[in-house]
């Protein structure tokens, strides 16, 4: 075929054309695209879809531990995943928190931990390696276990006031045992007690509420400051006598034990407590998630039996309530430990 070059000319003006509408009509198809993209909202992964895993600090068989496996088991009823419990014991209880604050935040790391975390850290920060304010997302508290100041039924007293009169009549002579050891809820608390009621008793270190409460009923120490459940079934048989409750209210388990508030020391009122945390981080609607979900399984008629058997009160709270406990704690016990100039072992 022979063309001119008028012909040729109007060839290539077709073919230019034919290009440009080509190239504008992708153009704007990617555009469409993108603008489409921009407006859809990218689907996300439905929580949860696989296990997760519910570090509990402490070994198993203990009552943190029943505690925590008879919640993961109605959890995963809840949720349609499978709750796992991997204990963590180690440096006090807080080597299993310190892993789980590392986690990753992505709602598949529950962590149970106890008060003593926010006492540790007032006591010395350094020697956790994590801040418990800013790496730890809470949950709820789940259970409240008061601290009992008990004493062994030959003590020359029986009620709080009694006590404070024969410590300050008797300065240095009247020993508590403490438990579990120094640096503990009840260390500091009779520590405080000492400093604000101007009396000198001597705390006793033990490793546990077991030789405690041993030494206590053999008259090794006239009284001890410990949790409430281990002593119930002392005081059941008459083997230790009960001062005080350290607590706001009576306990339903042991309703004629008075609270340290109905006696007049507001500022007693210590509840150690066990909890759920996540790693700081997590998504907030996995967060309201699992709040809702937990605080419905302690409030359960079930559990509030299992609580009441074992001497505790059940929790339940939001997180934005919890975490404001652990400010004020921190800053409640850090106050305590300034004022009264209290050192402990490193």
């Amino acid at each position: 075929m022979n063309l001119n070059l008028i012909q040729i000319s109007s060839l290539a003006n077709k073919v230019t054309g034919w290009l440009r509408r080509r190239h504008f009509a992708t153009l704007g198809a990617m555009v469409l695209i993108a603008n489409v993209t921009a407006v859809v909202p990218v689907a996300q992964a439905a929580w949860p879809e696989r296990a997760i895993t519910m570090i509990v600090p402490f070994p198993p068989g203990g009552p943190a531990d029943s505690l925590a496996r008879a919640i993961a088991q109605k959890l995963q009823e809840r949720l349609g995943q499978p709750v796992v419990i991997d204990n963590k014991p180690g440096a006090g209880g807080m080597l299993g928190v310190e892993l789980g604050a590392r986690a990753k935040p992505d709602g598949y790391t529950m962590i149970m931990a106890g008060s003593s975390i926010v006492l540790v850290s007032a006591i010395d920060p350094k020697a956790m390696r994590i801040d418990v304010r800013k790496d730890l997302q809470p949950i709820t508290i789940i259970s409240k276990l008061p601290l009992l100041l008990s004493a062994n039924p030959s003590a020359p007293f029986s009620t709080f006031k009694e006590f404070v009169a024969y410590a300050k009549a008797n300065p240095g002579r009247v020993s508590v045992g403490v438990s579990p050891g120094l640096s503990t809820t009840a260390h500091v608390l009779i520590e405080r007690i000492k400093f604000e009621l101007g009396i000198d008793v001597v705390p006793i270190p033990y490793k546990g509420s077991a030789p405690a409460l041993m030494a206590l009923v053999s008259g090794e120490v006239p009284a001890i400051l410990d949790y409430l459940p281990t002593a119930g079934p002392f005081i059941t048989s008459g083997k230790i006598k009960s001062i005080a409750l350290m607590s706001d209210t009576r306990n339903s388990s042991f309703p004629q034990i008075p609270s340290i508030v109905e006696l007049g020391y507001p500022a007693y009122s210590i509840n150690a407590w066990n909890s759920l945390m996540l790693p700081a981080g997590t998504p907030k609607e996995i967060v309201a998630r699992l709040n809702r979900e937990v605080v419905d399984i302690i409030k359960s008629p079930e559990m509030k039996t299992r609580f009441f058997d074992l001497g505790q009160e059940s929790g339940g709270n939001t997180p934005e309530q919890f975490a404001e406990i652990i400010r004020s704690s921190e800053e409640m016990w850090i106050k305590v430990i300034r004022d009264a100039k209290l050192t402990f072992p490193k």
